[in-house]
């Protein structure tokens, strides 16, 4: 008995061996054909295995669901024993060589750059009266191609240009082409913010993702989500098929354009924008030596210069982004009525309760605040309005406009 159980071991075990070898034997015909027939390789920045018959000149094309079959089919037909379920496997292993198409254009660059200044004379394209606009733009694009290359794990590009004219000056040509051609696939100007899962994906795969028509988005997308997610440096989303989330790089950077100038919600003041008003239409050359224009990004990268905006630059931005806030309804009474001195001398110190009074008086229903305190919190968030604690409470720096005297001894009058 136990002689008759030691052969069938034995002859289990020499199956078993048989059957591995059989499988060995097909997977390395499987990987032969493969390599023998098509070229493969898995495109790190889109997240996804690429594909064309080999020695072709053929541009590389994504491989789908119904792409995938017809090569498990052909692979049958040429005596491969092999499903879409092993193509499959292969597609998505170490067997398939990773590419990354920005490292390998930003590569080639190294030690090309000729010297010029091919950044702000890209920025001098777009008009305007901003005497910081080319400083700004050129620190905002090395912080674009640092996103890229990863340099900095910690934190995200927080800050985007935002271009604000009339219709027809051009501004989504020129967001578009800071893109060379074979970097294309990276731009996205179709993306809606509020929803939040593809924009958030949508970081992970775009090089540049432009806010069209940025004066549309609420205050609440404005103001919370975005604010947000421009400064991550990492997403974590849940993949397609996949119980658990997962954490990817970030790469996109942000560029935006409005067709109106009262385009920030945030009454604290908005540090994300480089906001400008241009002049005129952009105009561009008819050829940009992308070449150049990156290589100058690469080199002065690698010699270690600033790519991010200091306290002082925050500063800079948020006082030139004063001209584009939106007044709330009582800051536009209260501007009616009072003067902000930029001389701490001139003027007087009223509390809110001061302010609120006389506003009251002249404007009636028209201040249409719930409460005192509600009005402090207005106050409080006007630019360059100075205050001062005393034993009144908080009072701010005001000098009255003869209109507001006048209208309010009427009142008082009456």
């Amino acid at each position: 008995m136990k002689s008759k159980n030691l052969k069938n071991i034995k002859a289990e075990n020499q199956r078993n061996r048989q059957s591995e070898r059989l499988k060995n034997d097909i997977t390395r015909r499987l990987l032969n054909y493969l390599e023998r027939k098509y070229e493969m390789r898995f495109n790190t920045a889109l997240g996804c295995t690429e594909a064309r018959k080999a020695g072709s000149n053929e541009p590389f094309v994504a491989v789908d669901e119904r792409m995938r079959n017809t090569i498990a089919i052909k692979a049958r037909l040429d005596g491969i024993d092999a499903w879409d379920k092993d193509i499959r496997r292969y597609m998505e292993s170490d067997f398939v060589k990773a590419f990354n198409p920005v490292d390998i254009f930003l590569e080639g660059l190294r030690g090309r750059w000729d010297g010029k200044n091919h950044i702000e004379m890209l920025a001098n394209c777009v008009p305007n009266d901003n005497t910081r606009w080319a400083e700004w733009f050129h620190t905002w694009f090395l912080a674009m191609v640092a996103q890229w290359l990863g340099l900095n794990i910690s934190h995200g590009n927080s800050v985007a240009p935002l271009l604000i004219s009339r219709q027809g000056y051009r501004k989504s040509t020129f967001c578009k082409r800071l893109l060379p051609e074979s970097l294309q696939w990276g731009y996205n100007d179709n993306l809606i913010i509020s929803e939040k899962q593809n924009t958030l994906r949508a970081m992970t795969q775009s090089l540049l993702i432009n806010i069209d028509e940025f004066n549309t988005l609420s205050a609440k997308t404005q103001d919370g989500f975005l604010k947000n997610v421009m400064q991550l440096a990492n997403i974590k989303i849940r993949q397609p098929y996949c119980q658990q989330q997962v954490t990817l790089p970030r790469i996109a950077s942000f560029i935006a354009t409005a067709n109106v100038s009262d385009v920030f919600s945030d009454p604290s003041g908005c540090r994300r924008f480089i906001a400008v008003t241009l002049t005129g239409p952009i105009r561009l050359p008819e050829h940009i030596d992308y070449e150049q224009l990156y290589a100058q990004a690469v080199a002065e990268l690698d010699n270690g210069r600033r790519y991010w905006f200091d306290e002082a630059d925050t500063q800079d931005i948020m006082e030139n982004n004063v001209q584009y806030q939106q007044r709330t309804p009582a800051e536009a009474l209260f501007l009616d009525s009072f003067s902000i001195p930029k001389d701490l001398t001139k003027g007087a110190y009223m509390t809110a309760a001061s302010i609120f009074s006389l506003l009251r008086q002249r404007y009636g229903s028209q201040l249409n605040l719930t409460s005192l305190s509600h009005f402090g919190r207005v106050l409080a968030n006007i630019p360059n309005l100075h205050s001062k604690h005393s034993s009144h409470g908080t009072e701010y720096l005001v000098a009255v406009r003869s209109n507001a005297v006048q209208s309010g001894q009427s009142s008082l009058s009456c």
